[in-house]
């Protein structure tokens, strides 16, 4: 459905009846633009789009179409605004937004974050595409089936985090991007759920600073929803190796259901029908249907 969007929108930007949009300069603008229009940010350094920067694009028979410069085409720039926010950020505001993440991002994030390249950035302005660094002559059409993605479905927990910055609202985003990463493509699954380990960094960090009592617990709820990924991975057999580890003395309701649902869902992947009915009945009717969306992705 996408891809035949995006056809659509080269067939109309070819009759040259496109309305040109200038790229946002504000980061904190283009964030609420974002938070409105559900979607996430188009993002590169200013210095950098003074540079050609030549793309490739699908026509409706499928043939390759070369743009000499992303910057300077208003067809393109048009399909660009459909879905992302472009945002030009200034080299002034580098250093403000590196100190951010200099102690809390890998290697290979920062040096995502410092190239020229395009970063898709959520809200927060953490990048989505860590594992694509799009390079000149690179192939437009594909890279926004991949992250032109509509953000509604993360848009609550998304203004939540927003607003207020700590434990819970980190560690809800976390999940939720979680479960999205279950709804995208299988070229985005890793990103996203890369993202979502961002956000459990974060509950990670603020759980240590915080004033909550019982701190084992929602440690416990950490690492339990951490272990969800390699679900999508489909490594049940990790899964099942964490559980074997995991102390389940003193854990209240939720972090039971938690571990029911991990159980439940490995089991599933391995097509273990007797242990997984040992769980089952501990298992939400939501998380019932998750785990079944996540046996689907390795059918």
């Amino acid at each position: 459905m996408k891809r035949g969007i995006l056809f659509l929108l080269l067939t109309i930007a070819t009759s040259n009846i496109c309305i040109s949009q200038e790229w946002m300069t504000s980061l904190d603008a283009a964030k609420r633009i974002a938070l409105v229009q559900d979607k996430f940010l188009f993002m590169m350094w200013k210095d950098a789009t003074s540079i050609p920067y030549p793309v490739i694009m699908h026509d409706t028979n499928g043939n390759e179409i070369l743009f000499d410069d992303l910057f300077k085409n208003d067809e393109i720039n048009q399909i660009i605004w459909k879905y992302f926010v472009p945002v030009k950020v200034d080299e002034n505001l580098y250093g403000e937004l590196y100190d951010a993440i200099k102690d809390s991002r890998s290697r290979s994030y920062l040096a995502q974050f410092e190239d020229d390249n395009i970063k898709i950035m959520d809200v927060n302005f953490n990048i989505v595409n860590t594992s694509v660094s799009p390079q000149a002559y690179f192939n437009l059409t594909e890279f926004i089936t991949n992250y032109g993605l509509n953000t509604s479905f993360l848009n609550a927990e998304l203004r939540n985090y927003v607003e207020h910055k700590d434990f819970s609202t980190a560690f809800r985003l976390a999940s939720k991007y979680m479960d999205y990463a279950i709804l995208v493509n299988k070229n985005t699954r890793k990103d996203i759920v890369n993202l979502s380990i961002i956000y459990l960094d974060d509950a990670d960090r603020y759980l240590l600073t915080s004033d909550i009592s019982d701190k084992k617990d929602f440690k416990d709820k950490i690492n339990l929803l951490r272990w969800s990924q390699y679900l999508l991975q489909n490594r049940p057999r990790k899964v099942l190796r964490l559980l074997k580890k995991f102390d389940t003395s003193e854990i209240d309701e939720t972090t039971d259901s938690q571990l029911a649902f991990l159980y439940y869902a490995a089991y599933q992947l391995r097509k273990d029908e007797k242990n997984s009915e040992l769980w089952k009945s501990k298992v939400s009717l939501v998380n019932l249907r998750k785990a079944e969306l996540i046996a689907n992705l390795h059918l």
